[in-house]
C-alpha cells in the first residue's frame, strides 16, 4: 500500500505539470520534443540476462527502454548498458548510448529511467523516465521528459542463466563493450577523450570484480590507459 501511494504522488506529480497530460490505466506517455506523445500499445519483457526493456509504440514510432536489473530504483542513461532506443516513423534509430557531436554537446547522452515499481504478483512495471537520444552521426536527437509508465504488463519473464555472480559478469562485460565502443568513437586528441576513457577504465575496474582477472589481462587493459590524459 506504502510503495501504491508513492507511486501515485510521483505520477501525480508529473501530470500537475500540464493539463494536456491525461493519466490512464494502464499508459506508456511524455512529451516528445515538448508535444504529447502517448503509446497506442506497450508491454515489458525480461530476457536470459535479467535486464528488463519497457517497449512503447505509436503508430511506426517505438521507444524500447532498457534497465539492466528490475530493481526498483534510479537508472542513469548514457553511455550504460541501461539505455532508451527511439525509432521515429522514418525508420532512423536515436539512442541514448551514441556519442553525440562535439559541436552539438560535449557530454554523453543524458536521462535516466526510474523504475517505480516491479510487480510480479500482477506482472506489471511501472515508473518514469527522460532521456535525449542522438542518431548515429551524433547530430540529431529525440527528446522526451515527463514521461510515465504505468501497469505496463510484463508480457514475458525469461530464466536467467547462470548465478547472480554470471549475471554481474554478463553485464559488467556488456558496460565494457559500450564503453569501449565509445571511446573508440571519439578523438584521442578531443576535449570528450578523458572523460570516455574514464568511463571504460571504470567499466573494466568493475568488471575485475565481476567476473575475476585470473590471467591478469584486464588489469593488463587498465595500466594501459594510464590516467586517460591526452
Amino acid at each position: 500500500m506504502k510503495k501504491t501511494i508513492s507511486l501515485l504522488v510521483l505520477i501525480l506529480g508529473l501530470t500537475s505539470c500540464s493539463e494536456d497530460l491525461v493519466f490512464n490505466d494502464p499508459a506508456f506517455v511524455g512529451y516528445k520534443n515538448s508535444e504529447l506523445w502517448e503509446a497506442s500499445s506497450f508491454r515489458a519483457n525480461v530476457d536470459t540476462f535479467g535486464d528488463l526493456t519497457i517497449t512503447g509504440v505509436r503508430g511506426a514510432e517505438t521507444v524500447n527502454l532498457k534497465t539492466d536489473n528490475t530493481l526498483e530504483k534510479t537508472y542513469s542513461l548514457g553511455n550504460t548498458v541501461s539505455s532508451v532506443v527511439f525509432e521515429g516513423a522514418s525508420g532512423k534509430v536515436y539512442s541514448t548510448n551514441n556519442i553525440p557531436n562535439p559541436e552539438v554537446q560535449i557530454y554523453p547522452s543524458e536521462g535516466s529511467i526510474v523504475l517505480a515499481e516491479y510487480n510480479l504478483i500482477e506482472r506489471t512495471v511501472s515508473g518514469t523516465f527522460t532521456f535525449t537520444a542522438y542518431d548515429a552521426a551524433g547530430l540529431e536527437t529525440e527528446n522526451f521528459n515527463r514521461g510515465y509508465f504505468h501497469n505496463v504488463p510484463i508480457v514475458d519473464i525469461a530464466v536467467v542463466n547462470g548465478t547472480d555472480v554470471n549475471v554481474a559478469c554478463q553485464n559488467a562485460t556488456a558496460v565494457v563493450v559500450t564503453t569501449e565502443v565509445n571511446l573508440n568513437n571519439v578523438n584521442p586528441t578531443g576535449t570528450q577523450y578523458t572523460e570516455f576513457c574514464e568511463a571504460y577504465k571504470t567499466a573494466l575496474q568493475v568488471k575485475k570484480t565481476a567476473c575475476g582477472d585470473t590471467d591478469g589481462g584486464i588489469q593488463a587493459l587498465i595500466n594501459g590507459l594510464g590516467d586517460c590524459s591526452n
